[in-house]
């Protein structure tokens, strides 16, 4: 029996052995599969992470994108804006341009019919006036007034005077009146300037 008993003991010894053997398998398998698991996440991670880059970078390239195309629209929008107000006053200063010997010649006869009736010298008046308010609605004003400073900017000197009772550089007479828009002059004024 002892010897059934050293058996049983021997046996039960290997079955512990093997069991510790087992046992150790199963951890080395376990932390193997562990660390195969946590290399997987990690390239999926490594994988994920590159894929949101290439997003967010492809994100920026279309918000770049959109940003330039906003501002290339405002800039020609702004263009447009511009030419087409452009055109109008170009457009304006042709015709009133054309209109201005009319009313210089209308000036001319109401200041040289003032022995003319004073229905027709009235009638004269009124017109003239048109010509104004018509010239004022479309932005047309006049400049070039007696007592003004001269500005070669503004105003075509054709004589001039000494005199030293007048400051220099002063308008003394106008023979043509000035219109402009805005700031582009139309017509230049023809005026005497006192030196």
């Amino acid at each position: 029996m002892s010897d059934k008993k050293e058996f049983e003991n021997e046996q039960i010894q290997d079955e512990n052995v093997a069991e510790e053997a087992n046992e150790e398998i199963t951890e080395t398998e376990q932390t193997n599969k562990q660390e195969e698991t946590e290399q997987t996440v990690t390239e999926e991670e490594s994988e994920s992470n590159k894929m949101v880059d290439d997003l967010k970078n492809e994100i920026d390239k279309q918000k770049d994108s959109f940003v330039r195309l906003a501002a290339e629209y405002e800039n020609f929008r702004k263009r447009s804006s511009r030419e087409k107000d452009g055109i109008y006053q170009d457009a304006t200063a042709k015709a009133i341009e054309t209109l201005l010997p009319v009313l210089d010649s209308l000036e001319f006869a109401i200041k040289s019919n003032e022995s003319a009736p004073a229905e027709f010298q009235k009638g004269l008046e009124l017109i003239e006036t048109q010509f104004e308010k018509a010239f004022e609605k479309l932005g047309v004003s006049t400049f070039g007034v007696a007592g003004d400073e001269f500005d070669p900017n503004l105003h075509n000197a054709v004589s001039h005077i000494d005199d030293d009772t007048i400051a220099d550089n002063t308008i003394v007479e106008i023979f043509q009146t000035g219109y402009k828009i805005g700031d582009r002059v139309i017509r230049y004024a023809m005026v005497k300037v006192a030196n």
